[in-house]
């Protein structure tokens, strides 16, 4: 239409072409509001949805992987996977793709009418198209080498500013502030080294691809016009070539840009199914094994237990570890620090891999088991309390379906809590900050045994549970356990001696093995290894006394 209204001016009816011209370029224009409306609504909602797709399966995934997995992660890594990398996935579906379908579509089109107006000055146009490919070609491989190590950066500086905040307290406590802006700020450093690199490659790209097209169009003015001159081509002709090479021209300069994205969305892609290539905790290890009908078994039996974590050097926590409890049994576990009760206590929940024809309970294999139903059953105190950032109620209830205030209040009442929820500004409505920060170090662990006792599992499993309370509260707080424990079993660890007397049965593990079993004054009359923990925490208690 360009040509149309250049060529008619000078025509007899030069007016009504110049107006036809004119009314059909209006038209072409109110399409290409329509079309370019439609496309980045559709396309970037569509992107949208899939980004909202990838963030919840990854964190599903994420959520379902195993405590190794944790343990040989840094938290700052997992979370610069969750959020940066499935913001760069959409960044290539959304802008990217819709930028690149643009950019093919108009080469199609302009190139279509290019060709009918001179097919010289096309191929003269591209002939620097494969430098263009060439160029392009490395600078995604460098690109995309380069932002991978942008992102490896990012994460650990992630995991250094996470470990901080979450740590804030031994920061403070250490006076460390200085030491940790230092590292902070090396981590930012590295960061904006590998970005600086980033932005050098692309700058020396689209440098280059700026330098090419100036030239391509150098080379069609200079031949354009020789052919308008010599009368081969129509001035109107000439401009409207030189304007579809202008369309041409932001998709050329976009080119970068979208290798920029392609690059970044295919690296962050492969670091986020370098996470989903990591196999989830199995639900069910291994078949089904029920016991003999009418044959009476334990509750929990542990047989032949040994274990060692994954990639450690230090050898077995646990060797050849083998006891049984009854059901409605209050047993004892003690041992020296490094003994590995918490870790015997973890793999009855099966928090780490267990060997098949270990750990039974209620005569099953414990890797027979669905997880979900296991864990059902069986309640874990552990050491390290952890609460949400939420309200009281909501984390005593956490392990329930739906959230019950008369037996939160019930469970708070045995774990000697309530009271002190009730001078709460809002009672079990208070939110107590993030890992309830706003909660002494007792309230913290009566506030997670109080979520155990919520949950109503046969077993209940406490990882010395009550190490910061006072040994007086801890006498309350085990005997009302007890008086309300309603036919459960209770397996119970601890470094104080003194609750150990109201157990059934205490087993005492030494270096990964049960050196010891039997009742408190059973064990104090065989002068063994019980004997010298029990002597020699009386003996600090009568010299804390006297002092």
């Amino acid at each position: 239409m360009t040509r149309e209204a250049i060529d008619g001016i000078a025509a007899p009816d030069g007016r009504e072409r110049l107006f036809r011209a004119v009314s059909w370029m209006f038209l072409f224009a109110a399409l290409y509001g329509v079309f370019r409306y439609v496309s980045r609504r559709e396309l970037l909602v569509t992107a949208r949805r899939v980004e909202l797709a990838l963030r919840r399966d990854l964190f599903d995934h994420v959520i379902r992987l195993p405590l190794s997995f944790f343990g040989a992660t840094p938290t700052g890594d997992v979370m610069s996977r969750l959020t940066n990398d499935v913001s760069a996935v959409w960044l290539f579906l959304g802008p990217g793709l819709l930028t690149l379908v643009g950019t093919v579509l108009s080469y199609v089109l302009a190139l279509s009418f290019m060709l009918r107006i001179s097919v010289v000055l096309t191929l003269v146009s591209l002939v620097l198209a494969p430098v263009v490919i060439l160029v392009s070609r490395e600078y995604g491989r460098a690109f995309h080498r380069i932002y991978r190590n942008v992102q490896e950066a990012l994460s650990a500086m992630n995991a250094t500013l996470q470990e901080n905040i979450t740590g804030i307290r031994l920061v403070k406590a250490y006076g460390l502030e200085g030491k940790e802006e230092e590292r902070f700020a090396g981590d930012c450093a590295e960061y904006y080294r590998h970005n600086v690199s980033v932005s050098k490659t692309s700058a020396a790209f689209h440098g280059a691809i700026g330098f090419l097209a100036g030239a391509g169009v150098a080379l069609v003015l200079l031949l354009g016009g020789w052919l308008v001159i010599r009368g081969r081509l129509t001035l109107g002709g000439f401009v409207a070539f030189n304007a579809y090479l202008a369309m041409l021209s932001f998709p050329t300069m976009a080119l970068g840009w979208v290798i920029n994205l392609v690059q970044r969305g295919g690296s962050a892609m492969g670091r986020i199914n370098e996470f989903l290539r990591h196999p989830p905790e199995s639900s069910i290890w291994v078949e089904e094994e029920y016991p003999a009908e009418g044959r009476r078994v334990p509750l929990l039996s542990v047989r032949n237990l040994s274990f060692a974590y994954p990639g450690e050097e230090r050898g077995e926590v646990l060797r050849g570890v083998g006891f049984s409890i009854e059901e409605g049994e209050v047993v004892g576990l003690v041992g020296q620090t490094g003994s590995g009760k918490s870790t015997l206590l973890s793999l009855i929940l099966r928090l780490y891999p267990v060997r098949p024809g270990t750990v039974f309970f209620e005569g099953r294999d414990v890797g027979a088991i669905p997880l979900a139903e296991l864990r059902r059953k069986v309640s874990l105190v552990a050491q390290d309390p952890f609460l949400f950032s939420d309200t009281v109620l909501a984390n005593v209830c956490f392990g329930m379906e739906a959230q019950d205030e008369g037996a939160a209040r019930r469970a708070a009442a045995h774990a000697r809590f309530l009271a002190e929820i009730e001078e709460m500004p809002d009672g079990f409505r208070t939110v107590i900050g993030e890992r309830g920060i706003s909660l002494s170090g007792g309230q913290k662990q009566r506030a997670t045994i109080a979520r155990a006792l919520c949950t109503g599992a046969r077993l209940l499993l406490l990882d010395d549970a009550l190490s910061a309370v006072d040994a007086e509260t801890e006498q309350e707080i085990f005997d009302e356990i007890l008086s309300v424990r309603g036919g459960r079993t209770i397996l119970f660890s601890t470094h104080r001696m003194a609750s150990l007397s109201r157990c059934d049965r205490i087993l005492v593990l030494s270096a990964g093995r049960i050196v010891e079993e039997g009742t408190h004054d059973e064990l104090l009359s065989l002068r063994g290894a019980y004997f010298d923990l029990y002597s020699r925490q009386m003996l600090t208690r009568e010299l804390e006394a006297s002092t």
